[in-house]
């Protein structure tokens, strides 16, 4: 039976929607997770903004959505909007395909392909911008593929409002993709020129933008905030500070022109990679036939949109060159991978057509083996880590903490990994609702002591007052309490006691759980895996701790800390923690050789201020007596290139050695470097 292209080419769009939705509700975690996750939903569950640019289309369309009768009170809402976006995205992508190639195998192969690649299917299934910010763009390339193909004037104001409620989502990657859309249009030039004539078409045309545009309001009309990274937005100026994310430095002072040269080659090995290694050869056939099969300016326009959100954007941005900013970028460039898709499909349809005039007897089994075989080894490269549905150690990390909690406890959180756990837990799942949740930093919760924007003298001062004045239990998970008493997961504050250490028993269940993952390396989401470390760490100081204060520990508390003591975070931490102790030769031989280990552990996900710290107790290992002085001032001067700022705390005991070493030029230079660091 032979079908018009049109009914075709619907039949396969529903295709690729219907495959793409369902492995994106198989693989979606049940849990809470960490990125931005426990953000977005509190800000979906409980009508609140989000961190800036505020991505208000995002949370208009969520915030409805989630708080439908039909689901359930927890993360599956707010996920499968993401994945309903994606798959909503990758039949749009279809549609843009078949409106450039008149191609079913090729559209469907991209669409596909782009649907299961690496970073799209991670963002797919949790609550994210991303996938929104994919489909936003995608429908604004598709009505102006038709604008270019009929020439109607009404498919330009449409792609204005399309592209304005793109920026209402995501603007940083919209504009960042925009040259792409502009190449798109090049061949109807001509006509947007005349157009530039028309006041008609200027006041259609403003009216468009600021229509889509308009879900910004919803950032300044809210008020009373349940939660709001640095509360209700006041004014006008306030608003566009907002929107501009000028609380936001994507400026490290470490990191330098090297930093950007590694992120290129990191951007090619990703970009590499997305598809798994048989798609490499598929990709660059693509992007060679696409240049002699498609306009110029099409071709063009892929390039363009792959450029814009890796290496331009990598040219705009400045992030020091490791593991932890490598994840932060990781969904960044996830525009961009549309390009790599198609050209992945392109050198598929070069393939087959090479295959079919080889053995014309088997043309029309061909295009099935080969798009198979394609299509079935990318989803099986992606499958593993981003099959997240029985991933779930980062709640039971969090409902643990809660639960051992005292009663009527107050509970300080920071860093955006623990708000995000913590509060969506507590707020919108119920879980203790006897306990009140705080930011040390003062930012998300409505019940801040004092403005973000207060400074570090002002805020210190609050929580001095608070801490002072509160007749309830409080406790903290990783920030400075003192004096306190330290258990494991958080520490306790105890004005009356001295700083003390106490057994968690309740926490112990979760650390064997988490030891187990770690040392199996089955934690492999890389938020997760730096989660993960410094829970380790603060877990070995505890326990460490506990040995030392002559708290005879038990066979199973003995062999827990051995096992914390074979991680590199384990070993770690315990360095910290018997460095400062006057153990003789002994001691001195026992974390020499802890130090020795824990070299050749080095994991590549540790970030540079860790890797400096670990540094800096190697070279004070080495100045113990008998001291090895040479060795001593190789690590401190590691110390100081992993870390190069003037609080590294290597500084003074290199300067002293390279003093005694009457190494007088090493020692100039050195306090010319950091002129700030008093070593007299």
């Amino acid at each position: 039976m032979n079908y018009r292209p049109e009914v075709r080419g619907g039949a396969h769009l529903l295709l690729v929607f219907a495959v793409t939705l369902v492995v994106y509700l198989l693989t979606m975690p049940r849990t809470i997770g960490l990125e931005d996750a426990g953000l977005f939903q509190m800000v979906c569950h409980l009508d609140g903004i989000s961190h800036p640019p505020g991505y208000p289309l995002f949370t208009s369309l969520c915030q409805p959505f989630v708080q439908l009768s039909i689901f359930a009170p927890g993360v599956f809402a707010g996920n499968f909007l993401s994945a309903l976006f994606a798959a909503l995205g990758c039949s749009v992508f279809f549609s843009c395909c078949f409106s450039i190639t008149r191609d079913l195998m090729l559209s469907s192969v991209a669409a596909l392909a782009y649907g299961f690649s690496a970073t799209f299917w991670s963002q797919a299934i949790i609550i994210e911008v991303y996938s929104l910010a994919v489909l936003m763009f995608l429908l604004c390339w598709r009505v102006l593929l038709a604008f270019v193909e009929s020439g109607r004037v009404r498919y330009l104001y449409l792609a204005i409002l399309v592209y304005a409620l793109s920026l209402a989502n995501h603007w940083p990657l919209m504009i960042l993709s925009t040259p792409a859309l502009l190449a798109t249009v090049f061949p109807r030039r001509k006509l947007i020129l005349s157009l530039f004539k028309s006041p008609g078409f200027w006041m259609l045309s403003v009216f468009s933008l600021l229509l889509g545009l308009s879900p910004y309001i919803t950032i300044f009309l809210a008020r009373d905030t349940t939660i709001a990274v640095y509360g209700d937005v006041h004014s006008l100026e306030e608003l566009f500070r907002y929107v501009a994310r000028s609380a936001y430095s994507d400026h490290h002072e470490l990191a330098d022109s090297l930093d950007r040269l590694r992120f290129m080659s990191w951007l090619l090995v990703e970009s590499a990679t997305q598809f798994g290694l048989l798609a490499i050869p598929l990709m660059v056939l693509g992007l060679v036939a696409s240049y002699r099969t498609l306009p110029p300016s099409t071709a063009l326009g892929l390039v363009l949109m792959y450029l814009g959100s890796t290496f331009l954007l990598n040219f705009l941005v400045n992030f020091r060159y490791e593991f932890f900013w490598q994840a932060i970028f990781k969904p960044y460039p996830i525009i961009g991978y549309l390009a790599l898709s198609f050209w992945l499909a392109s050198g598929v349809r070069f393939v087959v057509d090479w295959l079919c005039k080889v053995s014309p007897r088997f043309s029309r089994a061909v295009p099935w083996v080969v798009t198979t075989v394609v299509v079935s080894s990318i989803f099986s490269a992606n499958l593993y880590e981003n099959n997240r549905r029985t991933n779930d150690w980062v709640e039971q990390y969090g409902i643990s903490v809660l639960e051992s909690l005292p009663k009527d406890a107050v509970f300080f959180a920071s860093g955006d990994f623990e708000i995000g756990v913590f509060g969506f837990l507590h707020l919108v799942m119920g879980i203790r609702p006897d306990i009140e949740l705080r930011s040390w930093d003062n930012l998300v919760f409505s019940n801040r002591l004092v403005s973000p924007f207060s400074t570090d003298e002002i805020q210190q001062a609050k929580r001095i007052e608070f801490l002072e004045g509160s007749t309830r239990p409080v406790l903290a998970s990783s920030v400075p309490l003192a004096p306190a008493t330290h258990q494991g997961a958080y520490y306790r504050y105890t004005p009356e006691q001295p700083r003390s250490v106490e057994r968690n028993p309740r926490m112990d269940l979760f650390l064997d759980q988490l030891l187990d993952l770690y040392i199996a390396g089955l934690i492999t989401d890389p938020h997760e895996i730096h989660f993960a470390f410094y829970r380790l760490v603060s877990f070995t100081r505890q326990y460490v701790q506990l040995a030392l204060t002559r708290q005879d520990l038990t066979e199973v508390e003995d062999a827990r800390l051995i096992r914390l003591q074979s991680t590199f975070p384990g070993k770690l931490a315990t360095l910290k923690t018997l460095l400062h102790l006057d153990s003789g030769n002994d001691g001195r031989l026992f974390l020499a050789d802890m130090a020795r280990r824990a070299e050749k552990q080095i994991p590549a996900s540790i970030t540079s201020e860790s890797l400096a710290v670990f540094y800096e107790f190697y070279g004070r290992i080495m100045t113990i007596e008998p001291a090895d002085n040479i060795k001593a001032i190789a690590y401190f001067e590691k110390s100081i290139d992993a870390y190069p700022v003037s609080n590294n705390t290597s500084i003074c005991p290199l300067t002293n050695l390279y003093r005694l070493g009457t190494d007088l030029d090493k020692m100039q230079i050195l306090s010319q470097r950091f002129p700030e660091s008093d070593c007299r």
